[in-house]
């Protein structure tokens, strides 16, 4: 994979690729490590006593380790492994997510974190002590009670003959009477909800009720906050505004947590590390921006957002396209500011495919370069326009909803591809998007 910039079609012809100053030799795809999905470091070993193996807290710098790490974790029945090499690390007051189509391994991955499905190898560690320790060695685990974790449920798993302050404080039966009061007042308040205090749940909406769920599960001051598609029951309206909310909650209150998701709008809302699973790996662990941009996959780059594959040819160190030539920009400018470029590590004549965002296909009227509309989607504040090129691709562009354009006109085109992802040809399995090939014509209604 590489991310790359494009010249406008007006200085494509005018950029000779042996006269690039800087040339770069990069590995091919199949050799670059999957560097977005990080295995913390080693953790050293604690020499315990019999009689208390394990128990206590694995020694570490506390400087340079992370607050939640796992590593290497696998979570299997008999011959079926649902969870395969599960590594990951969070700093405190991060929030992580795992995000995938059901039956990737998700949901397991978070119930072995909370210690609810044993795992067959790996570490969990949480504020530099051992929660689970699987090796041919040692078999440690705590229990999911000692953990220090707090849980939201699907269906938030409210007592309905309780009320909502009694709701909350369940979870704090060893306070004081005098602490377990202030704590529910400050949780109600934190989550808007003091006015409800004395209702049952059912008088709520399913959005009080969520934020009574969440109030409950941060009450007792858990170390990590686990949440197991905690919007699932709502409508998709207030999923993603809700989800902003309950991320400025956990903000506020520094609360590291991870979240399950299969809906990429939730996790970018919410999460600052999202992981894309697949069949029970961890494909890529990275930030909402990077997987949109720099997807490590075609499989990611399908998954997040939405986009295109166009073909290309690399000829003598650019990619050739129907969108116009693409050449590898450096992060390195010259001395007058101007970006630097290099040649692509792919011999003359490598069948290439490029990803194209919606957002790298800018409307313009003034563009000599036009495209044919095959399909639109009104989005509101856009369309999603679905472009034919002259030689039978698409492409997709969002383009400001005033600009109205009919199925079967021409409308002017700017490709701006300033970071677009190349793979190799033999790398792309067929996907979703191969309903947009160059054999449709021009047959949609609106």
């Amino acid at each position: 994979m590489y991310t790359d910039s494009m010249k406008g079609s007006a200085d494509s012809k005018s950029i000779n690729a042996k006269s690039i100053k800087a040339k770069a030799r990069l590995e091919h795809i199949k050799k670059l490590p999957v560097a977005q999905v990080k295995t913390p470091p080693a953790q050293p070993s604690k020499s315990l006593e019999k009689s208390s193996a394990f128990s206590q807290d694995v020694e570490t710098n506390t400087a340079t380790s992370p607050y939640f790490s796992v590593q290497d974790l696998i979570v299997g029945y008999d011959d079926t492994i649902i969870v395969n090499g599960l590594s990951l690390e969070l700093k405190q007051g991060e929030i992580g997510c795992f995000l995938g189509y059901s039956g990737c391994g998700k949901t397991t991955a978070l119930r072995a974190i909370a210690g609810l499905e044993q795992s067959r190898d790996g570490t969990v560690l949480l504020n530099n002590q051992c929660l689970t320790d699987k090796t041919d060695r040692n078999s440690y685990a705590v229990a999911p009670a000692k953990r220090g974790m707090g849980m939201v449920f699907q269906d938030y798993a409210l007592f309905g003959h309780l009320s909502v302050a009694k709701n909350i404080a369940f979870g704090l039966n060893k306070w004081s009477a005098a602490d377990k009061k202030a704590r529910v007042a400050e949780m109600l308040e934190l989550v808007e909800l003091s006015e409800h205090a004395d209702k049952r749940p059912n008088e709520l909406s399913g959005g009080q009720q969520q934020r009574v769920a969440l109030a409950r599960a941060l009450a007792p001051k858990p170390k990590l906050l686990l949440l197991d598609e905690p919007f699932s029951n709502l409508d998709v309206v207030l999923r993603e505004s809700l989800a902003m909310n309950v991320r400025d909650i956990l903000k506020r209150t520094n609360t590291t947590a991870i979240l399950v998701t299969h809906d990429q709008n939730e996790a970018f809302a919410l999460a600052d590390k999202v992981g894309v699973m697949h069949k029970g790996k961890l494909v890529q662990w990275a930030t909402p921006s990077e997987l949109y941009h720099e997807p490590i996959s075609p499989f990611v780059a399908e998954f997040v957002g939405e986009g295109a594959m166009i073909d290309g040819i690399i000829k003598e160190g650019h990619v050739e396209t129907a969108l116009g030539d693409i050449y590898r920009r450096m992060e390195v400018y010259d001395e007058s500011g101007y970006p630097q470029y290099c040649e692509y590590d792919y011999p003359n004549g490598t069948p290439i495919k490029v990803l194209v965002r919606p957002d790298d296909i800018i409307h313009d009227d003034e563009s000599t370069q036009t495209a044919l509309v095959v399909g639109r989607v009104f989005r509101g504040a856009n369309y999603l326009y679905r472009l034919q090129l002259d030689d039978g691709q698409t492409v997709l562009s969002l383009v400001a909803s005033h600009h109205n354009h009919d199925i079967g006109s021409q409308i002017g085109i700017l490709p701006i591809l300033e970071h677009v992802v190349v793979f190799d040809e033999k790398d792309i399995n067929a996907t979703t998007w191969s309903e947009y090939d160059r054999s449709e014509r021009v047959d949609e209604t609106e």
